[in-house]
């Protein structure tokens, strides 16, 4: 019988911390949910704390249960938004039959949806490119991408590890000037078509990889 109520009490424990935890995740999106939003709407560095909670119809004590400062909540916020991205690409671009198409495309994307959402572009210039998490979430894409083109002949790569930190580097620098800059529409083919040629690909056949139709995708 104690061996019973003992399995019993620990299965009511387990269910418990599972609805625990459950709801802390639930309680952490909330308050990303709501900062990303007010972000978008006013500007990265410009929500406060309190804003965020209200938002979110928390109290602002709460914020302090998962959140040490508002700057590891952007830091959230920005981890989230690019892990969402990058999961919209594999399922959308990753899958196009040539490596080259397949590369080039995510990288334009990931342009022209910094361009169209500066708040997210601006989370990826304030992150940086050796910042952990930017590191973590499209290093093994990027990384994955370029194999991919380098074990089909496509792409000319000395040192993978390599090209993977100069394409994330030349990414936010291509970003953050573009942000700068006077639009032009065909930021994302320039950026593209340098990095194809960086793999290897010939001028004219980067030319063209890169002017290809891009398959639509919401990244919102």
């Amino acid at each position: 019988m104690g061996v019973t109520w003992a399995i019993i009490y620990g299965e009511r424990m387990t269910k418990t911390d599972d609805r625990r935890s459950r709801r802390r995740e639930q309680t952490r999106a909330r308050l990303i949910d709501a900062a990303r939003t007010l972000m978008a709407e006013r500007g990265f560095n410009e929500v406060g704390i309190a804003e965020i909670t209200e938002a979110a119809d928390l109290g602002t004590g709460t914020f302090y249960n998962y959140f040490s400062s508002r700057e590891q909540m952007q830091a959230a916020v920005a981890e989230d938004s690019v892990e969402k991205v990058g999961d919209i690409l594999d399922r959308e671009v990753s899958s196009l039959e040539d490596p080259a198409e397949a590369f080039a495309g995510s990288l334009r994307h990931l342009v022209r949806h910094a361009l169209s959402d500066r708040v997210w572009g601006g989370f990826l210039v304030q992150m940086g490119a050796a910042h952990p998490a930017l590191v973590r979430i499209l290093g093994p894409r990027a990384r994955r991408d370029l194999l991919r083109g380098l074990e089909s002949g496509r792409f000319t790569i000395d040192d993978l590890d390599l090209a993977t930190t100069c394409t994330f580097g030349s990414l936010i620098a291509s970003i953050q000037l573009a942000m700068d800059s006077e639009p032009r529409e065909d930021r994302d083919q320039i950026f593209a078509r340098a990095m194809l040629r960086m793999v290897g690909v010939p001028a004219g056949e980067a030319a063209e990889v890169a002017a290809r139709p891009l398959p639509e995708i919401d990244l919102t």
